[in-house]
């Protein structure tokens, strides 16, 4: 296939959305969908989230299903205004913007069950979200279907929720924090936070085929200068492990997909928080806040860094795929093999 082919191929393929999961830090993605919604060339395809990730996501889709672009952009802004109205009347006991260390809550947090603090369990996020997401669009198989995941608590297996499957439930289940919300029942079954096991699952994204470009936006650092010395720091760094060696065992199998299938063109895509934010922005604390103002910054941060990508494109092309083998694989350790 000469060069003109291959750009006409890229320009008709829709781009496949990787939403992560990290509390406020969702509020980066929402910059990104944002900015990503004015591109009228790019088709938006199948989106995957976690967490955070499948709340933005069960609002874009909801959107696009009711109006397109612009009703997408004001389910996404509605999502955001939500959580910040739902969670003033505890930002008191919250991670103060400026002061990311002085939170009472913050600090207790590791040593409290939220069957003890939390009785209300999620049904706030639930009032939330049904002023948010149809749940009619996001059963709705097609170019915009959504996929969540989140693990079962018994089983410590992780399960994705595709068309057919979702209701508010599902979506609860994907951002279920154990430390912060009780645990969600679907089916008898008892679930937490997806980013365990996957933030977020990739595979539903090219399952139908082994040509897609996917754009990952990343909220998780793949590293901290620091070693954490307190509970809530080393609490928080444990988990971002646990989600990076959940998306990198993904991304190897993307690699061995690449390599090992003659037709395979499965291009990642990356916009990052890590690498775009500031370091309070970054700050594991800030993860837990809940104040519009961290949320218009880091949306504005979002459309920025979304912008810069865009930036990149030639003509219509989307922009250079990443190396996955150097940025996420150790393409610098023994006994790894980049692909042709």
């Amino acid at each position: 296939m000469n060069t003109t082919s291959l750009r006409a191929v890229r320009r008709t393929m829709p781009l496949q959305l990787a939403l992560q999961g990290g509390g406020a830090h969702g509020a980066f993605t929402w910059g990104v969908l944002d900015r990503l919604l004015d591109e009228e060339d790019i088709d938006i395809g199948q989106v995957s989230g976690t967490s955070a990730g499948a709340l933005n996501g069960a609002a874009l889709v909801s959107g696009l299903a009711a109006g397109g672009r612009p009703a997408a952009r004001e389910r996404l802004s509605r999502l955001w205004h939500a959580i910040a109205a739902v969670g003033t009347p505890m930002t008191w006991l919250m991670t103060p913007l400026r002061k990311p260390g002085m939170g009472l809550w913050d600090d207790a947090m590791p040593l409290l069950s939220p069957y003890q603090t939390n009785p209300m369990a999620m049904e706030p996020v639930r009032m939330l979200l049904a002023g948010v997401v149809d749940v009619d669009a996001i059963n709705a198989p097609g170019p915009n279907a959504l996929f969540v995941n989140a693990v079962n608590v018994n089983t410590g297996r992780c399960r994705v929720f595709g068309p057919g499957e979702h209701s508010l439930q599902t979506i609860l289940a994907s951002a279920c924090a154990p430390l912060v919300f009780q645990a969600v029942v679907i089916d008898g079954q008892s679930y937490w936070d997806g980013g365990y096991a996957g933030n977020p699952s990739l595979w539903p994204l090219y399952r139908s085929s082994p040509k897609a470009d996917i754009l990952l936006v990343e909220l998780t650092p793949l590293e901290r200068a620091e070693t954490p010395t307190t509970a809530k720091n080393i609490l928080n760094r444990i988990n971002e492990i646990a989600s990076i060696q959940g998306l990198v065992a993904e991304l190897q199998a993307i690699d061995a997909i690449n390599r090992a299938t003659a037709k395979a063109d499965i291009r990642l895509h990356v916009v990052s928080l890590p690498e775009a934010g500031t370091a309070l922005e970054i700050e594991p604390s800030i993860k837990r806040t809940v104040a519009l103002e961290l949320f218009y910054s880091l949306h504005q941060r979002g459309h920025a860094a979304c912008e810069a990508w865009l930036a990149t494109r030639q003509g219509k092309a989307l922009p250079a795929a990443a190396d996955i083998g150097a940025r996420y694989l150790g393409s610098d350790q023994p006994g790894f093999q980049r692909a042709a």
